[in-house]
C-alpha cells in the first residue's frame, strides 16, 4: 500500500489547528485547491460525518474514519477512478515547540496487487496537492484566522459600546 506523509509546523495552538480541521464542511475556506464544500451527512462531527467537495470540475466525497480530538482526522475520499480500492488522507498534530507540527498522510490500496505502481503514482500526485494544503493551512491559521478573530472581537466591542451609549442615553 503506498503511503505518503507530509508535514508542516505551524504557529498556532493545537486547539486552534484542530478547531478549522473539525470544522470539516469548511475547507473550501482555506485549502486553495477547493473551490466548495459542503455537509452531504447530518452528522456534524466525528467518525462517519461526510462531506462533499469540488475542486474544479471534480467532485469527490470524503468520509470521516477517523476523529480523534486534538490529534488525529482520517476520511475515506471516494469517486476516484476504480482502479484504486481506498484512498484515504488522514491529519496528524502534534504539540511543537513553535505552535503546532502538522502531519498529513495519503494512503492508496489499488483494487489489486498489479495496480500497486498505479497507485504510487497516485499517490505521488497526492502528496503534492496535500503539501499545497498544508501550505495553505499554515497561511490560514497564522493570517487569516487571526484577523478574523480580531474582527469578530471589534464587533463585539462596538456592539458592546454602542449598548452602554444607548443605556447612557
Amino acid at each position: 500500500m503506498p503511503k505518503i506523509s507530509k508535514k508542516i509546523t505551524v504557529s498556532c495552538s493545537i486547539n486552534d489547528a484542530w478547531g478549522v480541521l473539525a470544522s470539516f464542511h469548511t475547507i473550501s475556506d482555506w485549502a486553495n485547491n477547493v473551490s466548495h464544500s459542503c455537509f452531504l451527512s447530518e452528522q456534524k462531527i466525528g467518525v462517519g460525518t461526510t462531506r462533499r467537495i469540488q475542486t474544479g470540475n471534480n467532485t469527490v466525497t470524503e468520509h470521516v474514519t477517523v476523529w480523534e480530538d486534538l490529534a488525529s482526522l482520517g476520511y475515506e475520499i471516494r469517486g476516484l477512478p476504480s482502479v484504486f480500492k481506498k484512498v484515504t488522507n488522514t491529519w496528524f498534530l502534534y504539540p511543537h515547540e513553535r505552535g503546532t507540527e502538522l502531519h498529513l498522510e495519503i494512503e492508496i490500496v489499488p483494487i489489486r496487487r498489479p495496480a500497486t505502481p498505479v497507485a504510487s503514482l497516485g499517490c505521488l500526485a497526492f502528496a503534492r496537492i496535500n503539501n499545497g494544503m498544508l501550505s495553505d493551512l499554515k497561511e490560514f491559521l497564522e493570517k487569516a484566522k487571526p484577523l478574523n478573530d480580531l474582527k469578530e472581537e471589534v464587533l463585539l466591542l462596538s456592539s458592546r459600546l454602542n449598548q452602554l451609549e444607548s443605556d447612557d442615553a
